[in-house]
């Protein structure tokens, strides 16, 4: 992953995002003015060796003031990452860069970067952040003119989800720290960790469709915008499939021989509440679900199928569920990824209800597969509805709940591990 994403921070106005705040209070603005007052007082009764000390703290003050409000003015900090998108195991290189682009030298300088506790390698030594779930990436040094100092990261995509990198505070001042100054920048880069893939059989995914882009195991239904060859011609064949120029090259009439194939429209439900999470296992299952929803939708981009995602979860950041239509092509299938990499099993609608409204909005011919938990009562009646409007299912149970015993004769599979996925075990409950 060659391409660079960058974050970068440039406290360049002042009072932008910056604050201030004295060391203490003989510094602040009231005490100055207090030994301001003093050493008037000690001018007024000529005692010159009193008037000389204030007078040289009042000035000491006054420069570290200045110096400490310039401090942050041409101070530049980059945070870049070798990629933004990941899958579980790999890892990604952070690289935090502080610059100083003024004349002004920076005597010390703090950074203090939050990054997902998820994302720090198990053996770091970086204590947790105040804010849940985070670790403080801490760093000093002091700063010459027109120099910059590097740090580097590894990054460990442990786990599914979407991770933003928290808040970077940048602080420096005066060489005596009377006033230190620290700028504020909210955090703006996101990392997606995609969920896992694993090999997945073919399930014997059913479609209705007997022309499209998938190759048919059977030589039952022929598509005729795919050539595979020619042979000699019959009574019973159609003068449009006449190849002429091989009829002339051979002196014979030829026909083309086209390629059997299928369209494969899937469309995948996961049901969020049927994962209790009250219940032993509660996550592993989940995130089972989640991986077993995206290597079906990225096997189905593999054999060229359609392919779409519809999931009941209350999406953090808009508390929608996800609908995304079947769509083929890589595109769709990072897209599928993505959403799935933020799903979270928090239901903003019972799957009964949210499944009984979005299926009979599908293409006609849709195989609809849906990974649940512990399926809900309604499913089976539901089952019985697809069949009847011309639709093929097949249903994913995950975790080691037993099966229940619904009257429908749509496919099953128990899918207990990954492995299941490569090699399930068919199980149809009997009408």
């Amino acid at each position: 992953m060659s391409q660079l994403y960058n974050a970068q921070t440039l406290f360049q106005k002042k009072g932008k995002g910056v604050s201030s705040q004295a060391a203490g209070y003989l510094w602040s603005k009231f005490g100055l003015l207090f030994l301001l007052a003093i050493l008037l007082f000690a001018a007024w009764n000529r005692q010159f060796v009193i008037v000389l000390l204030l007078g040289l703290i009042i000035v000491t003050a006054v420069v570290a003031k200045l110096w400490s409000r310039f401090s942050l003015v041409g101070v530049s900090y980059q945070r870049t990452l070798s990629a933004d998108r990941a899958f579980p195991g790999e890892s990604i290189d952070l690289k935090l860069r502080l610059v100083n682009r003024k004349l002004l030298p920076l005597p010390w300088v703090q950074v203090d970067d939050s990054i997902p506790a998820n994302l720090v390698p198990a053996d770091s030594p970086l204590p947790p952040a105040e804010l849940p779930g985070c670790r403080l990436l801490s760093h000093s040094a002091s700063l010459m003119w027109y120099t910059g100092i590097n740090w580097r990261y590894r990054l460990d995509c442990r786990k599914r989800g979407c991770y933003s990198l928290g808040q970077t505070v940048v602080s420096s001042g005066d060489i005596f720290g009377f006033y230190p100054r620290a700028a504020v920048q909210p955090g703006k880069d996101e990392i997606v960790v995609y969920p896992r893939l694993y090999p997945v059989h073919q399930f014997g995914i059913p479609s209705l469709y007997p022309i499209g882009e998938t190759s048919a195991a059977r030589r039952i239904f022929e598509d005729p915008t795919r050539t595979i060859g020619v042979r000699d011609y019959t009574p019973h064949d159609s003068l449009r499939h006449v190849h002429w120029k091989a009829s002339a090259r051979r002196q014979n009439l030829q026909v083309k021989v086209f390629e059997p194939s299928t369209t494969l429209k899937v469309a995948l439900f996961l049901a969020v509440d049927s994962f209790k999470n009250y219940r032993p296992g509660f996550e592993e299952d989940f995130e089972l679900g989640v991986s077993a929803a995206a290597s079906i939708a990225s096997y189905a981009v593999q054999q060229r199928s359609s392919v779409g995602l519809l999931v009941n979860t209350a999406l953090p950041d808009s508390g929608q569920p996800i609908k995304i239509l079947p769509g083929g092509g890589n595109g769709q299938l990072i897209t599928v990824l993505e959403a799935l990499a933020r799903v979270v099993p928090a239901a903003g609608t019972p799957f009964a209800e949210f499944f009984g409204k979005e299926w009979s909005s599908l293409p006609w011919g849709t195989t609809i597969i849906l990974v649940v938990s512990e399926p809900p009562e309604a499913l089976a009646a539901q089952l019985t509805a697809i069949k009847a409007a011309g639709y093929k299912a097949l249903v994913l149970q995950i975790g080691e709940n037993a099966p229940p015993a619904l009257n429908t004769d749509s496919a099953w599979y128990h899918i207990r591990t990954p492995a299941d996925l490569a090699a399930p075990a068919d199980r149809r409950v009997a009408a």
